[in-house]
């Protein structure tokens, strides 16, 4: 424990209680805490929160009424009136109106707190607004109230919340897991298994802290999908996605511009492959053993013997990162070459110890 603690920046606090939870959280993951696991946790915890783990998040107020406001509007005179109104409110056992509440805001805690409180109110107090709320909702194709609540990843290692959920039993209430999210020990236990809970063939954590901005194995599937585009002289994203999904994570319906790819690559060059396989292994992109599939198989042989060149496993994908906490334009490669700088520094910090 007293050697991960030295591991840390030197101007973290409660070094010795950091330490422990990454220890334990290793260890829960069955991965011995020597260097390079935890300075691959240690490098995101500083990058996501600095050691915070109920990070503050500048101008949340302003993000947070802006949603609220432009939601409301789309509901029209009505839904300004009920919203300004809900706003002038106390939730129980509260001295402070939601509105007042709204504007000293810091964390997201307090946020997510405040969040569900105000929505708690407004299925109470104003139930036929709600429901119409939600029916226009489902109309216009826009978020649902619970939506709203910008704080979709929480914690020292800002980890979903959907992911943090799916680790869970489906009958615990959302609130008591994001509650856990911000103590220190669940943000880095969710975090950890986020980061390391799977097996890939990465030469460098590079490409893992890229997965964890944009999703499992992305880095990985970002490679493939540029051998598919130089084979078939086709433009296609290297977000990491072979398949488009919905805001559940499930697959849609609908054939992305990288299945539709793969699947003129079948035509051209792998006619042994039926569309139907094609399809049944991309839906294994998010898997080890999508590596093991005929269609990755034809791939890599293919671009080889075409270019002459070894395809590579991995490289960065080219994500564009949307978020209301962001104050201006961030990508997944600078994500993971930030983290990956930080990562370096804790590994020379242990290089130097043990001198």
């Amino acid at each position: 424990m007293a050697q991960v603690a030295k591991l840390l920046p030197p101007q973290v606090s409660e070094r010795e209680g950091w330490a422990q939870d990454v220890v334990v959280a290793l260890e829960a993951r069955r991965v011995h805490p020597w260097a390079e696991p935890v300075c691959e946790v240690l490098a995101v915890i500083e990058q996501e929160s600095g050691f915070q783990a109920n990070p503050v998040v500048k101008e949340l107020p302003r993000i947070v009424r802006k949603r609220l406001d432009v939601y409301a509007g789309k509901l029209g005179v009505v839904g300004r009136k009920a919203l300004e109104a809900l706003l002038q409110h106390r939730a129980p056992g509260q001295s402070q109106t939601f509105e007042a509440r709204l504007k000293a805001v810091r964390t997201e805690a307090d946020l997510d707190r405040f969040f569900r409180e105000l929505l708690k109110a407004y299925e109470e107090q104003y139930p036929a607004v709600y429901t119409a709320a939600d029916l226009a909702s489902e109309l216009v194709n826009s978020q649902s109230l619970e939506e709203l609540n910008p704080i979709t990843t929480a914690g020292s290692m800002q980890v979903s919340v959907r992911f943090a959920r799916e680790q869970n039993d489906e009958d615990r209430p959302e609130a008591e897991v994001r509650e856990e999210l911000y103590t220190r020990a669940g943000g880095v236990r969710y975090g950890t298994a986020r980061l390391l809970g799977y097996e890939a063939g990465y030469s460098q954590p590079l490409y893992r802290f890229a997965d964890y901005n944009s999703g499992l194995y992305s880095s990985r599937n970002a490679a493939l999908q540029a051998q598919v585009s130089e084979l078939m002289r086709l433009p296609l994203a290297r977000d990491g996605d072979l398949l488009l999904y919905d805001k559940e994570g499930e697959p849609k319906d609908e054939d992305s511009r990288t299945l539709a790819a793969l699947l003129a690559f079948r035509a051209r060059h792998a006619p042994e492959l039926s569309e139907r396989q094609v399809r049944r292994d991309a839906r294994k992109e998010k898997q080890r053993d999508f590596e093991e599939t005929d269609t990755w198989r034809a791939v890599k042989a293919r671009y080889q013997k075409v270019t002459g060149k070894r395809p590579e496993y991995a490289q960065l994908p080219e994500v564009t990162l949307h978020s209301p906490k962001l104050s201006r334009e961030r990508t997944t490669a600078w994500f993971a070459r930030s983290v990956d700088q930080r990562f370096q520094r804790c590994m020379a910090r242990y290089r130097a110890q043990a001198q």
